[in-house]
This record gives C-alpha cells, structure tokens and sequence, in this order.
C-alpha cells in the first residue's frame, strides 16, 4: 500500500440495526453506553478535523454506529477536506438517503452484507438485504464509479464457498472481503455453540480451498482475476516478496481513529486502547500520529512461520484474548491454512504471468488502505 494514513471518523454510535454481531438481540441494550467511554454522539466542534488536512494527502473513512444516520456530518467534512480521498463504511440501507454527488466523491464504499438474503438477514434483520442491495443498485445508476466492496461477516451459519460465490455472482461488487466472528465473547466459542473447531475444519477451510480452487480456474479459463481481496492481496505479497513488520490494518501507525469525544486512538472499535490524543487540544499535531501503538507487533514472530505475510490477526484481540491463548491460536489455524492453500498455488499462478495472461499488478489490491481487511 502507498502509505497514507487513514483516518477512521466516528460520526456516531447510533445505528438502525441491531446486528447480532453486535452481541444484540435486535431490541437495543441501553447498558451497552455504561460499557463504552465514548459518547454516542460527536461532543467536539467539527472544525478541529481541519487538523487531519495538515497530512498532505489524507483518507477519511466514515464509521459508526453507521455513519448515514448523520449525513450533514459527512457533507460538512467532505466541504472541509475536498482534496481526501473518502472511504465509507455503512450497512448500505439508508444510502438513498444521501446526496449523490456526495456519494459519488466517496473513492470506496464498504456495504455489509454476509451472502444471500436469507444469510444477510438473519444475521441483521429482516429486510436489510433487500434494501442494502436496492440501493447498490441505485448508487450506480446515479453515477457511483468506486470501488465497491461486499463487507462480509462470517460467524455460525456460514458457507465461505456458498456466501463469497453468490455474492461474486451478484456482478455488484468489486471487491469482497470478509472478517470471522471469532474471540469477541467468553467462554471461548460461545457463541458458535461450541463448535467453533469443527466448522473450521470442516466447512470454513475445506469450503476456502474449493473458493480458491474456482478464483484460479477463473484466471486460467477467462484471464480475469476476481477481486476478493484476502487471496489478491496475499498472492501479491507473496510474488513480490513483500513482508510484513506489523498488523497489515495500520492500528497505532499508519491508521487512527477520532472518536465522538475527539480522542484519537489506533482502532475503532477498541475503546480502551492507549489514546494518542485529543484532536481538539492545542498540542494535537497530526504529524505526531504515527509508531504510536505499544503493541506494534502483537504476535511472537519467532514463534510464528507466516508472520512476515500475516502481520499479525487484529490487535486488539491480541490485547483482549477473549478466548484465551489457545483459542487465539486455533484462530491462527485459519489464517495459517489459508496462506499455505495460496503458497501451494503459487507455481500456477506464476505460470499465467509468464505466459502473459496475467501480470502481477493484477493482484495489487489494495492499493492505498481503503479500511479492508487483508486477514480474515
């Protein structure tokens, strides 16, 4: 990636779902305030953000909560900062809301959808599917020409074969990625009943090998390198001998958060990591943002074979090991198993670019850090 910082703008903790992610069951849980130090809406005099323009070249990400509940926000600060390049993070059911040329200056849009809508839905209510998708639609017969991403969330219930081919399917999306709804609960694997492993073995990796067996048939059969984003961007790794020295999401050095009270940390959804500052405090000095995790590094590399290509899985849950040391490293196991299944691959895909049916900037994606997640 070109090294850019990315700031993610908490707009507000509000939201109009009640995604099961979120450890709700659809009706909303006022403790859930009590638990988080932040407010649920900006305290903070949006003027202060003119602060992250002082980096030459900023990427602004809208999130929340989900961000287009607060659409004056986004075009007060879209106004404020016209050379950023804008990233938005939304569940995609109130995009019609929106004022198009204001959607169409976002360079990305994220919209969370896990699979079909029977999949979407039961994961996030009835309906949402069915609006997150109208809208896709709309937002391109409006003029959108982005990079549009399926933000997919895999946890009890999913097909990683099933979900990420009928989204490919759909022809909607450039990109998709997904995260694993793993280590955010106790006791360890609650909240797969338990049978976490046996998913694992059984549907997640034996379904990603037979994804990656259709992503290269792709390749050989029509030239044409489909655009989900942990194989390109791991298979890009690997045949420019690129590596890794931290987690590949920037957390603490090259990706910041400002959250509703201004304060300025290195994730998003990790309110009691180290603050870094107060984007409203006189000493706050964008240039300061930067090696400011104390946990640059989160992994044992000398204990770890693939670190140099992983990086290491999400800091935060290396900080909060909600399952423990041996459930985070039967976590590993996917991550471990996925770069293996695409190291094997490599001498057919090295093959296509010889023979000039691909090239290697086929897999250079992302580009810039545009918020997705490389590690699943």
């Amino acid at each position: 990636m070109d090294g850019r910082k990315i700031w993610f703008l908490t707009l507000t903790q509000v939201c109009n779902l009640r995604c099961k992610y979120c450890g709700s069951d659809e009706v909303y849980d006022t403790e859930i305030e009590d638990l988080n130090p932040w407010p649920m809406e900006i305290n903070y005099d949006l003027k202060y953000l003119k602060r992250i323009s002082e980096d030459s070249d900023p990427i602004i990400c809208f999130y929340g909560g989900e961000p287009t509940v607060r659409p004056q926000i986004i075009y007060q600060v879209m106004d404020m900062m016209p050379h950023a390049e804008f990233v938005l993070q939304t569940n995609g059911t109130l995009l019609h809301t929106l004022k198009p040329e204001y959607v169409n200056k976002m360079g990305t849009i994220l919209i969370s959808v896990d699979g079909n809508a029977e999949v979407t839905n039961n994961k996030r209510g009835k309906g949402t599917y069915e609006k997150a998708i109208e809208n896709v639609k709309l937002i391109k017969l409006n003029g959108y020409k982005g990079d549009l991403i399926a933000r997919m969330t895999i946890s009890k219930g999913s097909d990683i074969l099933r979900d990420v081919s009928y989204l490919i399917n759909t022809k909607l999306f450039d990109h998709i990625h997904w995260q694993l709804d793993v280590c955010w609960d106790a006791p360890a694997y609650v909240s797969w009943d338990f049978k976490f492993l046996e998913w694992r073995d059984t549907n997640y990796l034996p379904g990603l090998h037979q994804l990656i067996d259709n992503w290269i048939d792709e390749m050989k059969n029509n030239g044409k390198v489909q655009g989900i984003a942990p194989l390109t961007a791991m298979v890009y790794s690997i045949l420019t001998g690129e590596k890794m020295t931290r987690v590949r999401c920037g957390s603490g050095f090259s990706s910041f958060n400002v959250a509703t009270n201004g304060d300025v940390t290195g994730c998003p959804i990790a309110p009691d990591q180290d603050i870094y500052g107060k984007i409203q405090n006189d000493d706050f000095n964008e240039k300061d943002m930067k090696d400011k995790a104390h946990l640059l590094s989160p992994c044992n590399k000398e204990e770890c074979n693939v670190f140099e290509l992983c990086g290491g899985r999400c800091m935060y849950a290396n900080e909060s090991k909600w399952w423990g040391d041996d459930g985070f490293k039967e976590v590993c196991v996917t991550v471990k198993e996925y770069i293996k299944m695409l190291q094997d691959r490599i001498p057919e895909i090295q093959q296509l670019i010889d023979s000039g049916k691909l090239t290697v900037e086929d897999f250079h994606y992302p580009s810039f850090n545009n918020s997705i997640e490389v590690i699943p």
